[in-house]
This record gives C-alpha cells, structure tokens and sequence, in this order.
C-alpha cells in the first residue's frame, strides 16, 4: 500500500513571525489560514507549502486543549502526517502493531500515537493539496 510524508506541523509562540520566516527564507508559499475551535482546542494555523509537502504552524491559545501538549510543551515538531491510498486497512495496522489511536472514530485527520510515544497521523490521498486545504477542510477559513 503506498504512503507518503506530506504533511508537517510545528508548534510555535509566533505563526507570524514563522510564518515570514518560511516564505523568505525557503520561498514556501501560504495557502489558507485555520482557525479551529472546539474540544480539541483552539488554535490558529497557517498552511504553507512548496509544491509538495503541507508545512502547518500552529499555535495553541490554551494549553488545555488536548492536542496542545501532544509533542510537549514548548515549541517543537508537533506531529507529521502521511497519505495512505486504504485508510481503514492503515488504522488496523496501527492498533495491530500496538499504536493508540487519538481521535474519535469517523474524524480526520486520524491521531495516533506509536508504542513509544511520537503522535503522527494517517489521512486519505491528496488530504493536503492545495486544492483541499483551501476548501477548508481543517476548519474556519481566516485567508
């Protein structure tokens, strides 16, 4: 079954200030801004991306949210996302291999957390093409 990283989320203090600093430095190039609310936790996020690979920035307005401290509490990767062509068949194989899904069944992205800890998370083909990431797709669209 194919699968491909396509996905990267930092957690940061600033979603402007990396926000800038990925455009100018490394010329990615800003999709939609998210503004997400819920159990899950409030956050913003920018989606950036160079052709290929969706860089998320998000910042957490609470630590309280259950995402938040997911990755720890401080700046860091929070999670990395890969395409899978059979989603149902790639959740199984996670708890099979002793991973726990985080998220609530029928949710996407699906949350997971290997046996030793890292949190990743699986989404169908093409979850993080321009095209669906400006439909909104991660919630409210800001820009």
């Amino acid at each position: 079954m194919p699968n491909f990283i396509k996905h990267i989320a930092f957690k940061v203090e600033d979603v402007e200030k990396e926000r800038a600093f990925y455009e100018n430095v490394f010329g990615y190039k800003h999709v939609n801004t998210v503004r997400r609310k819920g159990k899950n936790g409030d956050h913003i996020s920018h989606h950036l991306t160079d052709g290929y690979m969706d860089l998320t920035l998000i910042h957490y307005e609470s630590s309280d949210s259950d995402e938040a401290d997911f990755a720890g509490p401080a700046p860091c990767i929070h999670h990395i996302g890969m395409e899978v062509e059979d989603l149902d068949a790639f959740i199984e194989q996670i708890k099979e291999n002793g991973g726990e899904i985080l998220t609530a069944p029928g949710h996407l992205p699906v949350k997971f957390r290997s046996p030793n800890g890292p949190v990743a998370e699986v989404v169908p083909m093409q979850r993080w093409e321009k095209k669906t990431l400006a439909a909104g797709v991660h919630g409210e669209v800001l820009e």
